[in-house]
């Protein structure tokens, strides 16, 4: 950019993905709202797509802000993920789509219901016995690696890595600048080794990995794709539902009364995970490639341009979210963009909403209040979870 064109350009000149920020990142978003809808990262050399409305228009046109050089902000990363599902457009996306969702679709998942009703109900009455238990660990992970590792169908091998190929992975998408990128980077290769490696024979029969490679059998998807697909299962099926989970444990007590409403009103579940995803949305952001020059509220992204949406920025926008730093189980927040939008919308989204109704549905069942005794958050290029969360629940 020129220094013309800097002067007339809304700049934010911080790190966004210094530990402050990262950590307490909801002032930083307002101060980014306030300075227009797209603003230049200098530090960075990025554009931040800030507001909610603008961020919906980006993801709905891939045309001009295209996946297909990569969602991440650094070269080595965007080079490693051409062709891999979540960078790539239609027509090619949508292709890989219909296999890769598959297993993910309402009535897939639906059949899940009864054994994860199971687990969870057992799992929640022996934390009931004890004094305290980790929300995190105790609540957050025991359905995704109860039942969904189980379900991507890794070996052993494979299943015991899966949360910090996960977590590494989401590191490296950040900048080069940032250490936990470069420390992301070798846990994402170590991962991409060992699924671009791997023999399907070792996969479990009936898995969602197994499927993969029987597509690729079929001609629905190359080989080579079916290997990175199962990066699409590992990574995102399991942090983003264990964060989305536990901040929802995390918001309930401190906002105890509304607890209490979704107590007393099952119905307003759906609204409720919606609202656990619009104030602590899992992602903080995915970027894009300006394919073309193209004008976001005056400003002009040359094209070339790397463009960060902001998906929890925008899920705070005061011009979309009247209050929107209030939990309010009742607000209308199904357009949220919590799981993005477009045609990247998270396709395991029906699986990990089935997920959070099930465990809150069985703690609503039996605890009248939660109490937080200890809580710690632990800096992440792109999550944003909870790494402890000690509570005492209260019974019915």
């Amino acid at each position: 950019m020129t220094t013309d064109t800097l002067l007339a350009t809304p700049t934010y000149e911080q790190d966004f993905w210094s530990d402050e920020v990262v950590l307490n990142p909801y002032p930083t978003y307002r101060t980014l709202r306030d300075l227009g809808p797209a603003v230049w990262l200098s530090r960075h050399e990025a554009w931040a797509i800030t507001r909610h409305a603008e961020v919906r228009a980006a993801l709905a046109n891939p045309e001009v802000f295209s996946s297909a050089r990569g969602c991440m902000m650094n070269d080595p990363m965007n080079t490693a993920f051409v062709g891999n599902i979540l960078c790539t457009d239609d027509p090619e996306h949508q292709q890989m789509r219909k296999t890769f969702a598959r297993p993910l679709m309402p009535a897939a998942v639906g059949v899940l219901k009864a054994r994860m009703e199971e687990l969870a109900s057992e799992q929640v009455d022996r934390l009931m016995e004890q004094e305290s238990f980790d929300a995190v660990v105790d609540i957050g992970h025991h359905l995704p690696i109860n039942v969904v590792s189980e379900l991507v169908g890794l070996p052993e091998d494979g299943r015991r890595h899966m949360l910090d190929w996960a977590a590494g992975s989401f590191d490296a998408f950040g900048p080069l600048s940032s250490p936990r990128t470069i420390t992301g980077l070798e846990v994402a290769q170590e991962a991409a080794r060992y699924t671009r490696g791997i023999d399907p024979a070792r996969l479990a029969p009936k898995s969602w990995g197994t499927a993969l490679f029987q597509a690729a059998e079929r001609g629905d998807i190359a080989e080579a794709q079916a290997r990175s697909m199962m990066m699409g299962y590992v990574a995102p099926a399991l942090d983003t539902t264990i964060n989305a989970t536990s901040s929802a444990i995390w918001l309930f007590a401190r906002n105890p009364d509304q607890w209490a409403r979704l107590r007393a009103d099952r119905d307003l579940m759906p609204g409720a995970i919606n609202e656990v995803i619009r104030m602590e949305s899992p992602i903080r952001a995915f970027s894009r490639y300006v394919t073309r020059d193209h004008e976001v509220g005056g400003v002009v992204l040359r094209q070339g341009a790397r463009a960060l949406m902001l998906y929890a920025c925008a899920n705070r926008d005061e011009r979309n979210y009247p209050d929107p730093d209030r939990f309010d189980i009742t607000r209308r927040a199904r357009d949220h963009i919590g799981f993005g939008y477009g045609t990247h919308t998270c396709a395991g989204m029906h699986l990990a909403k089935l997920e959070m109704t099930v465990i809150l549905n069985a703690l609503a069942d039996r605890v009248a209040a939660f109490e937080i005794v200890e809580e710690e958050r632990r800096p992440h290029n792109t999550l944003r979870g909870l790494h402890r969360l000690i509570v005492r629940a209260t019974p019915d």
